[in-house]
């Protein structure tokens, strides 16, 4: 499985705040002394946050894309952005929407990279043709190249969800790579897109590791935003101060997680069939197995996207990045499964430098990570600490992440390495006690 890297100060522009080929950065407008310095800091700047107007999630509502486009967005044109066989599963559930609103539709089939040649080529395409908004429909890269052509043609942007496995619909970001897959960059982005569509049903027939992986970002988002709202010296995303609202947005998403997560599981297992007898047979009895699913899914999606953009990333982030450098990582495993490990990395490294309730934390996020299914040892995320080369790219990809420096104490190669090797130890810990059963279902037994 082919993750999404990001692995690069310029998630938000570079180190020295020099703008991306987006022509934007945030911390230009809200912190432009304190974006240029190394590592970034805040100098006089306000708090800040950003998402989208319109957030629109439920089963079915991919069926009702021309309403919202045209009643939200007085959209009489648009360009689609899909990968072709999604076109062929949704295609004309969407044309037949959008017909009914009466708005005309232009399709370009995405190549499956996210690249400023593929951007280029569908801009190029679609210049004259006066479109009002651009829908990109699929996973994450295809829903960065929407974002990225709805920017260049400078019309509203639609993104459309089939998969839950990361935190990217809600935010002003695209992650850019060469032609060839390679990381190229971050485009930003002045705001959020216009409006964001998840259908339920449409992930509830996804495969279920994408799902999980979801919780693996999801889940840091609280603990990374209250690093950044304890530590004043802390920037979010946007490059400003973090919002009371984002952090505590954070939060909610950590509390629905802990408390849905293994009934939406069963529910995306399963395909949910129980849930759909019920409506059928016009039951009055509400499957808490698909309410479930409802609420990791906006989780994952809308809190934990608006969390990380507004509360800010900490060390958690900056090891998941740094694995995605890592071949045997990279080839292997989604972004939410390396954020796993950063995550109990990023606590173990937070306890060893003392801060109040981090041992009690650790126990509680890794039993759950354990129940779920997400990597908790270098095994599972096939770290090899015998591979020197890939050692000393993991730590210098590491402590190169700006936002790594958002901890409130001085962050070392050394003790990033410490704390990777603490929270291996204690992920086999758990493993010993607990057994590695989720994993082995979603990876199988020789991972």
């Amino acid at each position: 499985v082919t993750p999404r890297p990001l692995q690069n100060h310029s998630m938000t522009g570079g180190a020295t705040g020099g703008a991306t080929k987006s022509g934007f950065l945030h911390g230009e407008v809200y912190n432009p002394e304190g974006s240029a310095k190394t590592p970034k800091e805040p100098c006089g700047c306000p708090k800040v946050f950003i998402a989208p107007p319109h957030y629109i999630q439920g089963p079915g509502v991919i069926s009702s894309i021309g309403r919202y486009t045209a009643r939200l967005l007085s959209a009489k044109k648009v360009g689609i952005v899909i990968p072709e066989f999604l076109k062929g599963l949704f295609g004309d559930t969407l044309e037949a929407s959008l017909k009914q609103e009466g708005i005309e539709a232009k399709w370009s089939m995405f190549g499956g990279i996210p690249s400023t040649k593929e951007i280029g080529r569908i801009v190029e395409s679609w210049k004259d043709e006066k479109l009002d908004a651009v829908l990109g429909v699929g996973g994450g890269s295809c829903n960065d190249c929407g974002k990225g052509v709805a920017f260049k043609l400078g019309v509203q942007c639609v993104v459309v969800s089939t998969q839950c496995a990361t935190d990217a619909p809600c935010s002003a970001l695209s992650i850019i790579y060469t032609p060839g897959g390679a990381y190229e960059g971050g485009w930003t982005y002045p705001q959020s897109p216009n409006i964001v569509v998840v259908d339920t049903d449409v992930i509830l027939n996804a495969p279920s590791r994408s799902l999980i992986s979801g919780f693996g970002d999801a889940l840091s988002t609280y603990y990374e935003a209250r690093t950044c709202w304890e530590n004043p010296n802390a920037l979010s995303m946007c490059e400003a101060r973090p919002t009371a609202t984002a952090y505590a947005i954070g939060e909610k998403s950590a509390q629905m997680l802990y408390e849905n997560a293994e009934k939406a599981i069963a529910a995306v297992t399963r395909g949910d069939t129980q849930a759909a007898k019920k409506a059928k047979t016009g039951g009055s009895e509400v499957d808490d197995t698909r309410e479930a699913l409802e609420m990791v899914v906006e989780a994952n999606t809308l809190l934990s996207g608006i969390g990380f953009e507004s509360g800010g990333l900490a060390a958690s982030h900056a090891v998941a990045q740094a694995l995605s450098w890592v071949p045997s990582v990279h080839h292997k495993h989604l972004h939410g499964e390396m954020v796993s490990m950063g995550l109990l990395t990023m606590l173990c490294m937070e306890d060893t430098a003392g801060l109040p309730g981090r041992q009690a934390e650790l126990l509680k996020v890794g039993e759950f990570l354990v129940k779920v299914g997400l990597p908790v040892t270098w095994k599972q995320i096939h770290f090899d600490p015998n591979d020197k080369a890939s050692v000393e790219t993991f730590l210098e990809k590491a402590i190169f992440q700006w936002f790594c420096h958002n901890e409130p104490f001085t962050v070392t190669q050394d003790l990033i390495m410490a704390a990777f090797k603490a929270a291996n130890d204690f992920g086999q810990g758990l493993i010993d006690k607990h057994g590695d059963a989720p994993y082995v279902r979603i990876h199988g037994a020789s991972a």
